[in-house]
């Protein structure tokens, strides 16, 4: 698998196109050979020495001697150079920051976590990203080059400023400013939004299930939801899909982490609930993947609390299909790992119903995994580092 997605209207020459069409090839492992790039590219031989040439000049791709098959020289096999260049990736794990270097196929080279307290403030949180970027450039294998530094987020984001505004993990964290912090370490830098990562990454793995419009939902720690229309997120330069900050009456005057109440969050987020569940299920963890496998056997909705949840959230998410109209919702996080409680929130999605002419998007589950939420946010910073040394192709 690669993360790269070459843009060919950034190449003005017809060499370079070919350059960026045959690396294409080799990385999606369609071509295996001289031969093979001729062929589907429909070049002629010296044609596709000098492609070849370049690229292996270029260290992107490695040109290696495979075994004769019967007389003469041994046909070159042709392999995508995947530590060629990484990405560094920073993002949030449960009660921490987390770092990985992933290489041009999704590999994780190495990762790091550094747990960070409730209470931390701009400055401690300042400096956790900080020695993450140092040691994952550090971790760099020989001849790899850095293509940057990816922050993933949760909360809100002001993009443009390329400031985190707020976290309901850090609730004294406010207006961080992510570029002055990690551009001089290991820049450039590329700061998005969690959820839009994952979903980019989750329709480049499979196109057809994120085809048309397509919501993902994240029902954990916080809430919040990003848009895709046929794999590509809409991911505006402001914050975007804070569902769980939308105010409702039913919740009244519930203090919520963003300085307003009664938040959908002071309902139905996972910070809000966990001190009921606790009072039933002591050993309940906060890390949501380890949440996920105590919440499976649980009987969630002998609780009053999850099944208040369960309505608030399911009128928000059928009005925020009055807004986005998706052809189908996926749903990440703990709570959607609970058979009893994806029925019961299911029906009562279902039951909300939508407007004539429209038929309800299809629901459904997907196992949270960060690795997707590391490939969508490092693929921006590799496909242009690539891109960035096939444009030099002469």
């Amino acid at each position: 698998m690669s993360l790269i997605a070459l843009d060919e209207t950034r190449f003005g020459l017809a060499h370079q196109r070919d350059c960026a069409r045959a690396y294409g090839l080799i990385l999606a492992g369609q071509a295996h050979s001289r031969g093979d790039l001729s062929r589907l590219l429909d070049l002629r031989s010296t044609s596709t020495s000098r492609v070849v040439g370049d690229l292996v000049a270029r260290r992107l791709v490695i040109e290696t001697t495979g075994e004769a098959t019967g007389r003469g020289r041994p046909s070159a096999i042709l392999l995508a150079h995947n530590r060629r260049i990484g990405a560094s990736v920073i993002h949030v794990s449960s009660q921490s920051l987390s770092g990985a270097l992933v290489d041009l196929s999704g590999h994780l080279v190495t990762e790091r976590r550094m747990p960070i307290e409730a209470e931390a403030s701009n400055e401690t949180i300042a400096e956790a990203m900080a020695a993450l970027a140092r040691t994952l450039l550090e971790a760099m294998p020989p001849g790899m080059s850095h293509a940057g530094t990816a922050v993933s987020l949760s909360g809100l984001i002001d993009l443009r400023r390329g400031q985190w505004l707020l976290a309901s993990r850090w609730p004294r964290m406010r207006g961080l400013d992510v570029e002055a912090v990690l551009a001089p370490i290991a820049g450039p830098v590329e700061i998005c939004r969690n959820l839009d990562a994952e979903l980019r990454a989750r329709a480049a793995r499979d196109p057809e299930q994120f085809s048309g419009g397509t919501l993902l939902l994240h029902w954990g720690w916080g809430i919040g939801l990003a848009y895709a229309e046929d794999g590509r997120p809409f991911a505006p330069a402001g914050s975007f899909g804070e569902l769980g900050h939308w105010r409702l009456a039913a919740l009244g005057d519930r203090p919520c982490g963003c300085g307003n109440t009664g938040c959908l969050e002071t309902g139905a987020a996972l910070w809000a609930l966990l001190p009921a569940l606790r009072r039933h299920w002591p050993a309940l963890d906060e890390d949501e993947k380890r949440l996920s496998r105590q919440f499976a056997g649980l009987d969630l909705l002998a609780l009053p609390e999850i099944d208040t949840a369960c309505r608030t959230l399911a009128r928000a998410l059928a009005n925020a299909c009055r807004l986005l109209f998706p052809a189908r919702i996926a749903v990440s996080g703990p709570f959607a790992s609970n058979p009893q409680l994806w029925a019961h929130f299911n029906a009562l999605f279902r039951a909300e119903g939508t407007m004539d002419g429209f038929a309800v998007p299809d629901l459904v589950s997907v196992d949270a995994s960060q690795l997707y939420e590391i490939h969508g946010a490092a693929a921006p910073l590799l496909s242009r580092a690539a891109e960035a040394l096939l444009l030099n192709s002469a």
